[in-house]
């Protein structure tokens, strides 16, 4: 069975409600269960939708025969976007230089419309 590479899509490709985002060490809560621990998740699959003022990074799982399940939405600005971008660069090309190049399946590249974009490394 190949592997197939989704993205997340929002439902119906809405953007989240702000009273909807989880608020990690929000002192104005009053929900005595929660704590001011980070969020630890597992993604491997990823939105991204933006505007003009922001963006919103949808980070999923791969769930075998479903669709992804949404586990983070995390909102930034576009400078934080960009921030992220070439932060996460800089550490992929530190890792392959350190132990070799990432190699990702062709759906992944088509999956995301990145084929004509031309900066990366792929047969």
């Amino acid at each position: 069975m190949p592997v197939v590479q989704r993205p997340y899509v929002p439902p119906e490709d809405q953007t989240p409600h702000e009273e909807t985002y989880a608020r990690p060490g929000d002192t104005q809560q009053t929900n005595e269960s929660s704590s001011l621990d980070p969020i630890t998740f597992y993604a491997d699959s990823m939105h991204i939708f933006s505007s003009l003022y922001s963006a919103v990074l949808f980070f999923g799982e791969q769930m075998e025969e479903r669709e992804p399940i949404l586990r983070a939405r995390i909102k930034v600005s576009p400078q934080m976007l960009k921030a992220i971008a070439l932060l996460t660069a800089k550490h992929v090309r530190e890792y392959e230089n350190a132990v070799g190049p990432i190699t990702l399946p062709e759906q992944v590249y088509s999956a995301w419309e990145l084929d004509g974009e031309g900066n990366h490394d792929h047969a």
